[in-house]
């Protein structure tokens, strides 16, 4: 099927955090029900880290050092660079394109702010309720771009996330990987400028 829409992952996809302080940690460890049930709220709620935190009972030290982190990782945010093009050849070909992504609120905003162009959908996890692999998250991007999933492309460099629970929906998808690709992996790219060149099928055009 045509392909006319492409999902990017964000993080470890379009950009990186250079100076990585898990700030959430301390709330991660605090949540009474564990680990896993902290990281599915923190990224399916839209609530500051500081509600969070304060209450879980953590002292004003723990809070500022929270909110310390989270701006310490923002300001080391930044694109990798193919991303520019990679976008540019999207619009170039009158392809739709979003962003469908596991997120706490804090970081939504500034990689926004150094995206080179407006994404047409964002879905991220925070303001939809729903986590990758969750199946509703992938919905609610579709539904947003009014695209049928067969003629969507998720790129993305978590192996269930990106590409295993995208493909069962009926999905295009590339399993980004950064370090290299493993063996005979045709659906795996190296970096964003190979989902296109990688791929196979019939991509929108200008005109179409």
């Amino acid at each position: 099927m045509l392909i006319q829409a492409v999902f990017f992952d964000a993080f470890g996809t379009l950009c990186e955090i250079r100076e990585k302080r898990s700030p959430y940690k301390p709330i991660l460890k605090a949540w009474p029900s564990g680990v896993a049930d902290a990281y599915q709220s923190v990224i399916t709620r839209n609530s500051p880290p500081a509600a969070f935190a304060r209450d879980l009972g953590c002292s004003p030290e723990a809070i500022q050092k929270i909110e310390e982190g989270i701006t310490t990782e923002i300001a080391s945010m930044c694109l990798y660079p193919e991303v520019s093009t990679v976008l540019e050849t999207i619009k170039k070909r009158g392809l739709k394109w979003a962003i469908v992504s596991n997120l706490a609120a804090p970081y939504a905003e500034p990689l926004l702010k150094l995206l080179p162009y407006v994404p047409d959908a964002c879905a991220w996890s925070f303001a939809v309720g729903y986590h990758k692999p969750e199946e509703g998250i992938y919905r609610y991007a579709c539904e947003a771009l009014n695209v049928e999933p067969a003629s969507v492309l998720m790129v993305g460099d978590k192996l269930e996330n990106d590409y295993t629970m995208p493909k069962r929906l009926g999905m295009q998808a590339r399993y980004l990987k950064r370090s290299g690709v493993a063996g005979s992996a045709t659906e795996c790219v190296t970096d964003l400028t190979g989902i296109f060149s990688s791929y196979r099928g019939a991509i929108a055009g200008p005109n179409q």
